[in-house]
This record gives structure tokens, C-alpha cells and sequence, in this order.
């Protein structure tokens, strides 16, 4: 490998050859002390690599900067920064320099491997261009083929326009075969404008004009424009001139260069990007999720010019972002996507937008570089690829926008590739995407924060449908069942337990369980917990108001975690702020009218994997308190219908049954076996 290494002293470029020499590697170097030398020796002689020192530079940083984009053009350059040039990074990163490494101690070790990293870009920069010269070849063939066999397009028409003969080569310019050609008429093969201005020149034509011509665009099969020059004779019914009967012409080809991709250069309408931004907040008052997500990526395609977008948001219990609404895939494409990857890993995202980029853009048959390697790690480095030149754009690159909430933590991304013909992204486009990103993160947060409220509403109305205040026909068991059941739905839980002290056996014992897994319900439900173990998690360091928030893993409920989440209790949810740790548990104390705690509600697991807002306790203490007065007025309904029995039957009845667990209950919570067991653990 030919290596250029570029000093101003020829004492630093020898040590900087023999320091190379003795990591290894076959390198055939070379030492220059001159830039103007070294742009002389790499015009004439091939290499690999140049590495240019930053001591070039002595004060002269437009001079310095100047000539090493010239010889940036010619071969790769790394450049290496002294500690006090290190404001040059950024100005070689706009110049695309290929690669700069901080002068500190060590550096020389990592010198090989970039430098073979370096070699492998050249040669598929090479590769590429080779490449773009066969397409160049394909297309001058392209175009002498098109010169010499479709030049002249001939036809007949009648007055309103419709073929009645066409030759092949309008067949093969429109795509049309020629029983499709009878059926339509020129001016099918034309734009809106195009027609309005054939027939109004036409028609409106002296009586002494037999000829027009125009310039226009011919629309074929596949709906793609070629320009074309129309040239018509008007024919006349013979004897009235004013009476046109017919035109007959020819479509001639107009012969153009393939031009490149312009570099978009329209301005983007930004106050008209905010206003369907907000139409669309709008929509999220009245409209479901996906119907937002979809209308964000049609937008985004209309107002940017791409074919196709990806909405995705991330689904923390799968720990991955799952592809939402997707614009401009064929039922094709659906099928395979659905296939491959509907979904996309978190640690991928998180590590595309590493330090919080808001933008991001994936060159195809480019690697990724780790700023790492080459500069100092403070120097916070945008671009891990190389820009591509203006008014180049592969068809697989792709365009990553960050979705973040408030906090800027990442919780979706919009994805774009496929710019539509002509339009190739400039920066001001990127600019534009970066607010387009922040204002579709402001819609989608918005609509789960209005989604938020709304299901908070129903959550009260459903708590005041659910009152059990009163519901004295239903059993204790039944009562608590019910009561669980309704935290669940109406607070978004997986799982909820009651737990009661039990006078005769001295524990917590678990008497309902909210929970869609029935075999899980079941093992929960024989659940026992010793009031003095338990009586520990009602610390002050778990204090959330008038309820504890177990924040740590605590031995005593071990168990219970291990039976609902298996073996992996070691929170991997616990990435970012406010995400539910699997150790985690809500406990809410159930007091009695004499203000003791005669058991807990525990809730955990929430849907949304977040830690639940001080309104959702507040509505779990109100949960709480409605089941004791539930169960006192059950209590005393059984005392009062016990004093009004006449006298008792030999044989049970029914009711009595159905009382039994009841009164059980009553023994528990009433008396002072109760009193002494709170005196003892719970005050």
C-alpha cells in the first residue's frame, strides 16, 4: 500500500515512518515537508493514502484548508490535529475529509487499522464510479437507439381528437399497442394544460392556417413524460373552410442529456407544513391512533417529495419499534416487509440516534465510522458516513427522523427513501425534516396526552358505576372479586391482588386476584404473607402520599414476582426515567373505620410499562377506601340480619351457607384480636 505522509520537519516524518514500519504492516511510504510538493507528487503518482499533519496550517487556515480539499479530490486524506488546531474539525468535516485523528498518546496504534478502513472505501468509491461510467455508456446507446429508430411519430386524427391511424413509432413511444391507440385520443396523451392549449389554437385559427406547432410533453403507459414537438395540418371540409374535419401529424422526439438529480432547490412552504401539522393534531380528538400515524406519513411524502415513509413507535415490552404506518409499499412489498422485519430491535434506533441526533442518514454501501477511532472523544461528531455529492442519491439510501417526547427520550422514528424523480434532499431540506420531526413528535405526544385524559375520565365514571358501597346482596368473596376486577379495567393494571389479615392464622392472606392469565390467577390466589415481613416494605423511603411505592427487590414478595414474570425479574425495563421496574409493586393500605389497616391492594404491571402519575394513586387510595367501607357495611348488614332471625333452624339454609365465609371474615376484622395483631406490626 502506497502511503504519502506529509510533515513540515523531516525528523517527524521519519519517526512517523519507522513508528508505522514497526506495527507490521507492508507499507511503502513516503515522506514529504511541503503541501505544494506533496499536491505535485500525488497529481503524478498513485496512492492510497495521504496523511497530512495540522502544523501545515501556522495561522494560515483558509490557505491550509484550500489545499487539502484539493488533494482530498485526488486521493483519501487523514488528518491528524494537534491539541491546539482542534477547532479544525468541523471545518474538515464540511470539506468531507475522509478521516482525522487526534495527536495524543497512542495514536500510531490505531493508524493501521484506519488506514486499511480507508483503502476499502477507496476501492468501492472506485467501484461506484466505474459503475456510473456503464450506466453513462447504457445511456448514450440509450439514446442513439431512441435518435435513430423513434424520431418521427405519425398520426390521423378526427376533430375531437381521436386516432384513427398512428404508425409504430407513437406504438412504442406511448406504450400503446395500436387497437389501445384507437381507442383514445390525442389529447390522452397530453397534460391538462397541453390540451386546453392544443384545442384553443386549433380551433381558433384563421381560416387561411393549415399548420401549427407545439411544444409539449407526451404522457405514455407507465404515466412518464417525454418531451416531444407536435406538428399538426389542420384539415378543412373542402368548400368551407371554417369547418375543421380532422388533423393529421407527427410527434417528433425532442433529443435531451440524461441530466443528474437536481439538488431540490424549491423552497419548502414551512407555514404550510405547520397548518396540516395541525389539522392533523385536530384529527387526534376525533380519530384513532393509526389514522394520525398514516396521515403523518402521507404528509410527510407530499411535503418533502418521497415515495415512501415509515412510521414506527417503540414498544417497550418488546423492546422494540414496530412499524405502525407504512406509505407507498405495493401489496408486494407489505408481504415481504412482514416477513423480514415489522419489527426493529431498540438497541438499532438507539444507537442510530446516539447523542440525541434528530436526523439521520443511511448511505447505502457506506460503513458506519466511530468517531471513536479517529478524534478525541469530546469532539461530538454528527455524520458517521461520508456526504454523498449533490445531486447524488442512491436508491437505497434511507432518512431516519427522531420521534422524542418532551423529555427527549426516543419513542418512535419516521423513516423516508425514494425521492421522487428530481428531487434530491439539499440541506435546507434536512433542516426542514428536523422541524417536520419535532412537530410530528408534538402531534403523536399530544394525542396520548388528550387519549390520557379522556381514559382518566372514564376510568372516574367507571369507578362510580363500579361503587360496591352498597351492593350488600353479594358475598364478601364475591364483593372483593368484583372490587379487583374493576381496579383492574378502570386503572390499566395486569395485575391486582387484595391481601386481608386473618385473625385465625395470623397472615396476610390473599382474597382476590385480577389477573388474564388464569393459571398464574390461581397461584397468586394461595398466596400468604407474614404480617411482620410484610409489615417491613412500609417504609418511608416507599412513602407516595397515603401509599408505598416498592422501588427495590424485596424478599418477601419474591415469590409473587417469580410466579408472574418468571425467572427474569431483574429489570430490563428500567432504561429510562419512569419506566416500570419488574420489582416494582404499588401497595395501598385498606383502613377500617377506626383508621387500622386491615389489608393492601397490590397493583402491578401496568400497560403502559410507565410509573403511574400521582392521579392514578389517588384513584387506587379512593379504590381503597370505598372497599373498606364495602366491607364494614357488609359486616354490620351481617350482624343486623343475625339479631332480626326469630330463631335459628335445625337445618342451614341457603343464606346461612353463603354467610359462612362471611362471618369467618368478621371474626378477622372485628374484636380485639384484630386490634392487637395492628398494635403490634402495623402501628
Amino acid at each position: 500500500m502506497n502511503i504519502l505522509v506529509a510533515h513540515p520537519t523531516d525528523s517527524y516524518v521519519e519517526a512517523l515512518k519507522q513508528m508505522l514500519s514497526a506495527q507490521g504492516e507492508t507499507y511503502n511510504l513516503e515522506g514529504i515537508t511541503s503541501l505544494v510538493e506533496c499536491i505535485a507528487r500525488i497529481s503524478h503518482y498513485e496512492f492510497d493514502v495521504a496523511i497530512i499533519d495540522s502544523s501545515f496550517m501556522q495561522g494560515e487556515s483558509k490557505s491550509f484548508l484550500e489545499k487539502l480539499h484539493l488533494i482530498e479530490k485526488h486521493v483519501p486524506v487523514i488528518l491528524l490535529i494537534d491539541e491546539r488546531h482542534e477547532y479544525l474539525i468541523h471545518a474538515a468535516s464540511e470539506l468531507n475529509v475522509t478521516a482525522y485523528i487526534d495527536k495524543r498518546r497512542g495514536f500510531v496504534s490505531s493508524l493501521p487499522g484506519l488506514i486499511d478502513r480507508i483503502s476499502e472505501i477507496r476501492k468501492e468509491r472506485m467501484r461506484e464510479e466505474e459503475v456510473g461510467k456503464l450506466d453513462e455508456m447504457n445511456l448514450e446507446v440509450h439514446k442513439v437507439a431512441r435518435s435513430t429508430n423513434m424520431t418521427e411519430g405519425y398520426f390521423i386524427c378526427d376533430r375531437r381528437g381521436r386516432f384513427l391511424s398512428a404508425n409504430e413509432v407513437i406504438q412504442a413511444l406511448s406504450g400503446y399497442s395500436e387497437e389501445e391507440l384507437m381507442e383514445l385520443a390525442i389529447t390522452d396523451l397530453m397534460t391538462k394544460e397541453d390540451e386546453e392549449r392544443f384545442f384553443e389554437r386549433a380551433f381558433q385559427a384563421n381560416a387561411k392556417e393549415t399548420s401549427l406547432t407545439q411544444s409539449l410533453s407526451l404522457i405514455d403507459k407507465m404515466g412518464e413524460k417525454h418531451p416531444v414537438e407536435l406538428r399538426i395540418r389542420i384539415l378543412r371540409e373542402e368548400g368551407k373552410a371554417s369547418n375543421i374535419i380532422g388533423f393529421r401529424g407527427s410527434f417528433t422526439v425532442v433529443p435531451q442529456d440524461r441530466p443528474e438529480l437536481p439538488v431540490q432547490k424549491t423552497s419548502i412552504d414551512q407555514n404550510n407544513m405547520i397548518a396540516q401539522v395541525v389539522d392533523i393534531v385536530q384529527l387526534g380528538y376525533t380519530e384513532p391512533l393509526s389514522v394520525i400515524l398514516k396521515r403523518i406519513a402521507e404528509l410527510i411524502c407530499q411535503t418533502f417529495g418521497f415515495k415512501r415513509s415509515t412510521v414506527a413507535l417503540l414498544d417497550r415490552r418488546k423492546k422494540a419499534f414496530i412499524k405502525q404506518a407504512m406509505v407507498g409499499y405495493s401489496t408486494s412489498d407489505l408481504g415481504s416487509i412482514e416477513r423480514r422485519a415489522i419489527e426493529v430491535p431498540q438497541e438499532v434506533i438507539d444507537r442510530i440516534f446516539a447523542d440525541r441526533y434528530k436526523i439521520k442518514v443511511i448511505y447505502y454501501t457506506q460503513d458506519q465510522r466511530d468517531s471513536r477511532d479517529f478524534i478525541s472523544p469530546g469532539m461530538p461528531e454528527r455524520r458517521t458516513q461520508r456526504r454523498r455529492p449533490e445531486s447524488q442519491w442512491h436508491k437505497r439510501d434511507l432518512i431516519l427522523l427522531n420521534l422524542s417526547d418532551h423529555q427527549d427520550n426516543t419513542f418512535g422514528y419516521i423513516s423516508l427513501d425514494e425521492p421522487d424523480e428530481g428531487n434530491v434532499p439539499a440541506r435546507t431540506t434536512f433542516h426542514n425534516m428536523e422541524i417536520f420531526g419535532k412537530l410530528a413528535s408534538m402531534a403523536i405526544e399530544n394525542y396520548y396526552r388528550f387519549s390520557m385524559h379522556e381514559r382518566r375520565n372514564r376510568r372516574l365514571k367507571q369507578v362510580l358505576v363500579s361503587s360496591n358501597i352498597f351492593k350488600l346482596y353479594l358475598s364478601l368473596s364475591e364483593l372483593l372479586k368484583e372490587v379487583v376486577w374493576s381496579v383492574k379495567f378502570s386503572l390499566d393494571f395486569n395485575l391486582v391482588a387484595l391481601v386481608l389479615i386473618s385473625k385465625k392464622s395470623g397472615l396476610l392472606e390473599t382474597k382476590a386476584v385480577a389477573c388474564d392469565d388464569k393459571i398464574k390467577l390461581l397461584q397468586i390466589r394461595e398466596l400468604n404473607y407474614d404480617l411482620k415481613d410484610f409489615s417491613s416494605l412500609l417504609r418511608d423511603e416507599y412513602r407516595r402520599g397515603k401509599s408505598y411505592f416498592i422501588k427495590k427487590e424485596e424478599a418477601i414478595i419474591k415469590h409473587f414476582k417469580r410466579i408472574y414474570y418468571g425467572s427474569d425479574t431483574d429489570g430490563q425495563y428500567d432504561r429510562f426515567e419512569n419506566i416500570w421496574p419488574r420489582w416494582a409493586l404499588i401497595l395501598v393500605p385498606i383502613k377500617s373505620r377506626e383508621g387500622k389497616i386491615i389489608g393492601f391492594i397490590m397493583a402491578d404491571d401496568p400497560r403502559d410499562c410507565r410509573v403511574p402519575g400521582n392521579d392514578t394513586i389517588n384513584i387506587l387510595e379512593i379504590l381503597a377506601n370505598q372497599m373498606a367501607i364495602a366491607i364494614d357495611n357488609r359486616v354490620m348488614y351481617v350482624q343486623a340480619k343475625e339479631q332480626i332471625k326469630p330463631e335459628p333452624q335445625p337445618q342451614e339454609s341457603e343464606e346461612k351457607q353463603d354467610d359462612y365465609y362471611t362471618n369467618r371474615e368478621e371474626e378477622d376484622y372485628t374484636g380485639g384480636g384484630l386490634k392487637k395483631l395492628v398494635e403490634r406490626f402495623l402501628r
